[in-house]
């Protein structure tokens, strides 16, 4: 059985740490001290799909506010694999996600490929399984995983838990008007560069957000160590609710530009289904 770790989503500490984020991505401070936070060399956090069993209403990968079934296709970990090891990078962390990420219907066979890539050319390199330990077929999945693999357990359950108001943008708030988007956020070196089924971006919640927005940046190979990325951070971060201070809160909370994005959202899938529905 797989070592397993109860997960916290807030913290004292963690709150501390958000508002201290606040202060140091103002302008002026920026640019007195340059840049806080940078992409992280040693994690990786993938997105194996954006199905889930819980409807968390401040999910920050979207998956209550717009459900899809789309899944990180195995070829594109093979790739990750082999772009790794041309590189030479060696990842001292990776961390599988969702949604729920033991929905994947190849989730075992990702595991394997990672625990291989490990064996072979990063034993250092710990593989963390992070889920909300709801449900029969999600404990199934957990049990069976291999030995070497890291459950953190979130524990969640119907009862809504505290949250970050993922969908109230800093764009729209005024306490954000002298914020110096490119800085990022403390995600992109506590939890690193994101591999979503859209392609690689600065974290994995840049590609929850492109997911719902189209804007289409994700990347298709696995950027050098040292990317620039500060365009996709000023973009995507005026968006993300993680950036700056809010408090938590239990309930659904939503600005004016994620109103608007997931109403769009949802006319891009009907049409989809439209014209799928014609196709057939």
């Amino acid at each position: 059985m797989p070592a397993t770790k109860m997960h916290r989503n807030i913290t004292l500490r963690r709150l501390t740490l958000d508002f201290y984020q606040l202060i140091r991505c103002q302008r002026l401070v920026v640019e007195r001290m340059g840049y806080p936070y940078d992409i992280s060399r040693r994690y990786v956090e993938m997105d194996l799909t954006y199905r889930c069993n819980l409807h968390c209403c401040n999910c920050n990968r979207s998956c209550t506010q717009a459900p899809s079934r789309l899944d990180l296709p195995v070829a594109r970990v093979a790739e990750f694999i082999r772009d790794s090891v041309a590189q030479g990078r060696s990842w001292e962390r990776i961390r599988l996600l969702g949604g729920e990420p033991t929905l994947h219907r190849d989730f075992d066979v990702i595991v394997d490929m990672l625990s291989d890539y490990r064996a072979r050319h990063n034993p250092l390199l710990r593989i963390v399984v992070c889920t909300n330990g709801n449900g029969a077929r999600v404990c199934r999945a957990l049990a069976n995983l291999p030995n070497g693999i890291v459950v953190k357990n979130t524990g969640k359950g119907a009862r809504q838990r505290l949250f970050r108001p993922f969908n109230v943008a800093p764009m729209d708030r005024p306490l954000s008007r002298w914020a110096a988007y490119r800085c990022g956020c403390r995600i992109l070196e506590d939890c690193g560069l994101g591999l979503t089924p859209l392609g690689y971006y600065p974290c994995a919640i840049a590609g929850g957000i492109d997911r719902v927005f189209g804007f289409g940046r994700g990347r298709c190979e696995l950027p050098v160590a040292g990317a620039d990325f500060r365009d996709d951070l000023n973009l995507f971060c005026r968006l993300c609710g993680h950036f700056g201070f809010a408090w938590p809160t239990r309930r659904s909370r939503m600005s004016p530009v994620w109103a608007r994005a997931y109403r769009r959202f949802r006319k891009r899938c009907e049409k989809q289904t439209a014209v799928s529905a014609v196709d057939g």
